[in-house]
């Protein structure tokens, strides 16, 4: 089965292909400049019925085409495409490439959040965090101007929404002070003084929690390790495949069943976080944590991050940033001359302070 390319974009003046302008917000034409309107769609992001999708599933194959070869409608180039990759351009004519993910893949795309951060404001977000890098190997800054392969992606997420309905049983732990005799050394001797010492008493708690849950955010690809938590899902415009125009852009592999797994995960750290504060005390504990998942619906969204990677002494280190924001979040070397030198600085204060102040308190 061939992977269509069937969305090609047209300038309305010369009849170039287009490409997404960041800065304009709009299809830009390369050659002669005219601008072309997105034609948007302004209705609702719909909140999609989560268990009755699961039912619908069950009866579609997701198996993927058996050749991933792909024609230019351009330049009638072939090349080879990954099953998992939804937009892109020909290597050929640099011409853009949007594949059909309902060939293989039931559930499309919904929304998206357009390109913010240009290419350019990318690669020198790149550079100041090279440069702001705590135990850097000095020569890593070099490796600032060498980032020609930071490319715009758009990776596929899910969104959730949930009420919650949680039962627990724990212990609450209340701090106290008592009065003890202890031995401390003062000029050279050892006196016998009384020290307040703090003890903790605990009680048996039990109780129920109901919260609601708006937007959890799972990332339904496998290619990224590096996660990008902030984006501003308030500004979601409807799914058009005119802002993919010049960018790649990946096909889920994470499936809607196993994303909400992550995102039950996710849910249970607040869940626990506020029973916690419900319990109230110095410290809590919970033994015993049952919660029931209601009302359950779905998005599925393209966020835009831009995705690259650079080698140091053999070694690969990815990064992400954020195309929204300008976030960025990656691997990176550390210098271990530098960390063992200050490991030795450390260690010199607290010998000369331990030295002049000595052990004061001992039992």
């Amino acid at each position: 089965m061939v992977l269509k390319n069937k969305y090609l974009f047209a300038c309305e003046k010369c009849g170039a292909k287009l490409k997404f302008s960041i800065k304009d917000g709009e299809l830009k034409c390369p050659y002669c400049s005219h601008i072309n309107i997105i034609q948007r769609a302004f209705s609702n992001i719909v909140e999609n019925d989560y268990y009755k999708t699961i039912k619908n599933l069950k009866n579609f194959s997701d198996k993927p085409p058996k050749t991933k070869n792909v024609k230019c409608k351009s330049c009638a180039a072939i090349f080879e495409m990954n099953d998992n990759i939804h937009s892109s351009v020909c290597p050929y004519c640099n011409s853009p490439i949007v594949n059909e993910t309902e060939l293989y893949k039931p559930i499309k795309p919904q929304g998206l959040l357009p390109f913010k951060v240009t290419q350019k404001d990318a690669k020198e977000i790149f550079k100041k965090w090279l440069d702001g890098l705590w135990f850097a190997p000095n020569k890593l800054k070099e490796y600032g101007t060498d980032n020609s392969k930071l490319e715009g992606v758009f990776i596929p997420y899910w969104t959730y929404d949930a009420q919650t309905y949680s039962n627990y049983s724990g212990r609450r732990g209340d701090k106290y002070y008592v009065n003890e005799q202890v031995f401390v050394r003062r000029n050279g001797r050892s006196e016998l003084v009384t020290k307040r010492v703090e003890k903790i008493r605990w009680s048996s708690v039990s109780g129920d929690l109901n919260k609601p849950f708006d937007d959890v955010l799972v990332m339904a690809s496998k290619s990224l390790k590096h996660h990008l938590p902030n984006w501003d899902l308030q500004n979601l415009v409807n799914y058009d495949e005119s802002y993919l125009s010049g960018f790649e852009s990946e096909i889920y592999s994470v499936e809607l069943d196993n994303g909400f797994e992550i995102a039950k995960y996710k849910m249970d750290r607040y869940i626990r976080n506020d029973i916690k504060v419900q319990i109230g005390g110095d410290i809590q504990e919970i033994d015993i944590l049952n919660t029931q998942y209601d009302q359950i619906t779905y998005k599925h969204i393209l966020l835009p991050i831009y995705a690259s990677a650079f080698e140091f002494k053999g070694k690969i280190y990815s990064y992400v940033i954020n195309g929204r924001n300008g976030e960025i979040s990656g691997d990176r070397p550390y210098s271990y001359l530098k960390i063992a030198f200050s490991i030795i600085a450390i260690a010199t204060v607290i010998s000369v302070l331990y030295y002049f102040f000595g052990d004061r308190y001992y039992y």
